[in-house]
């Protein structure tokens, strides 16, 4: 059962201009499962009739997330809210044979609810003028055999970063389990448009934005020519995802071997994020060239750094401007595990040099940059930009540290989800998400999601740093 939630949500709503973002680079759709063991509540607070009410509660409350999407003539973005013409929101509901514990023991592999048919087609996720319906948010509930239940949800990443995606499962999740419908600070939608004219006149101009060295673009070329350029060749099948698992307790003994190491100098710190960073640096790295997927040589290492937070914007919500801090690493660096203190400092040191000036003139560059494409008569010019750490030609390793989210808050009424599972295509590019809740309810783990090539993730899987401290969960 489908059911199209686009007429249920309000009349009006503000617009949003969203274009100097970077996020606008991310038009696709991010997947995740979340798995509810079984209970004799899920059959009363998650049936269809009460999951569909209470979204449209949610629904009343957040409609800048789920309206329409309108591309203009020059080829800018807004919020052009019509309930007229919305991007649907959908949420569908179906049975299995397959049970909770069946999932359990095939460690909530992605792949096997796949086969189940529990998950949604992917679509592209470009905003286009001729895909006005194209949905921002779907959903689809399992019910499984022996009482569990099984939510998949999926948006787009335009619309939704990690953080807002799952702030909204989670408050929906409170509509339906009836603790009010008043909508958290974290999900207000906040406007995009963070350049003001003072903004372009104090610290630069559309004249003087500099490229940044972090994103690049190319007009001359196809978005499909572009994605070949940049997309390492490999045979068929031979990607290989996983998700690892590493101990909250692992890594603080991590952070604590490099501020012991004395590679710190007086005043300076790192995060854990930093740590776990310069850990999978190396580790993925290695394996990498000891498996000859790459040659022997430096790397470019780098953290996805939010720049919210240094421009002084909402921390959750509408949009997520990023950047990919990088730094740079000799082999030497990455091949012996001695140095992780050198790389955690110098990745904590490279994410120091982002300041709100620089980040600003970023964000300008990719509006200004944006606007001349799209002036020129460049179809889609969005799709011309991308990260260069991102082109999987390069030696370049790199996380993105979203181990704050709030993944397995939504409670339905039946209890918290005891599993999230989702799934990371990019190659060297490691995603981090919360594991599960442990006996406090506080997770007392990461989960890892990394891609290889397969002769580098038996190399990883060989590696004594790397199975010293994270263990396979399951592959994909």
């Amino acid at each position: 059962m489908r059911i199209d939630m686009g007429e249920q949500l309000p009349t009006e709503a503000v617009s949003r201009h969203i274009t100097n973002d970077t996020q606008f680079m991310f038009q696709f759709y991010k997947p995740c499962f979340q798995f509810y063991a079984p209970s004799p509540n899920i059959d009363t607070h998650m049936s269809p009739h009460r999951l569909q009410q209470s979204l449209i509660a949610a629904l009343h409350s957040c409609p800048l997330l789920l309206g329409r999407f309108v591309v203009h003539t020059d080829h800018t973005v807004s919020h052009s809210y019509d309930p007229r013409h919305p991007n649907l929101p959908t949420l569908e509901f179906q049975s299995t044979e397959l049970t909770f514990s069946e999932l359990k023991s095939q460690a909530f592999a992605y792949s096997v609810c796949q086969r189940h048919n529990m998950d949604l087609d992917i679509p592209d996720g470009a905003i286009r003028r001729s895909n006005d319906e194209q949905p921002m948010l779907m959903v689809k509930v399992t019910y499984l055999r022996d009482g569990g239940a099984a939510v998949f949800a999926m948006t787009n990443h335009v619309a939704f970063d990690g953080n807002a995606m799952f702030s909204f499962l989670a408050y929906w999740a409170q509509c339906n389990a009836g603790h009010g419908v008043e909508l958290p600070v974290d999900l207000q939608p906040v406007s995009n448009k963070i350049l003001t004219d003072a903004d372009q006149t104090s610290d630069t101009s559309t004249d003087t934005a500099q490229s940044p060295a972090e994103i690049s673009v190319d007009a001359t070329r196809s978005p499909a020519e572009i994605a070949t350029t940049i997309t390492r060749a490999v045979s068929r099948g031979t990607m290989v995802p996983c998700v690892y698992s590493i101990s909250t307790q692992d890594l603080r003994k991590l952070k604590q071997r490099v501020e012991a190491s004395g590679e710190l100098q007086e005043g300076e710190w790192v995060s854990t994020n930093n740590v776990l960073t310069a850990l999978v640096a190396q580790c993925v790295a290695r394996a990498n060239m000891r498996a000859h997927v790459y040659e022997h040589g430096p790397w470019t290492v780098f953290q996805a750094l939010d720049m919210r937070k240094p421009l002084g914007l909402p921390l959750r919500g509408l949009g997520s401007p990023i950047i990919l801090a990088e730094c740079n690493a000799s082999a030497d660096h990455v091949l012996h595990p001695d140095r992780l203190p050198a790389l955690a400092r110098s990745v904590r040191m490279s994410v120091d040099t982002y300041t709100p000036k620089y980040l600003r003139n970023a964000m300008l560059w990719m509006h200004t940059t944006h606007a001349g494409l799209a002036r020129n008569g460049v179809d889609e010019p969005w799709r011309h930009f991308w990260f260069s750490a991102l082109n999987t030609n390069r030696r370049c390793v790199g996380v993105s540290c979203m181990n704050r989210i709030p993944i397995y808050d939504a409670d339905f009424g039946a209890g918290r989800p005891v599993m999230a599972r989702s799934f990371n295509p990019r190659p060297n590019y490691v995603i981090v998400f919360p594991g599960p809740p442990g006996e406090t309810n506080a997770y007392d783990s990461l989960h890892l999601y990394v891609t290889l090539e397969r002769p580098a993730m038996d190399a990883l899987r060989a590696d004594p740093e790397w199975s010293r401290v994270c263990t396979l969960v399951s592959e994909f």
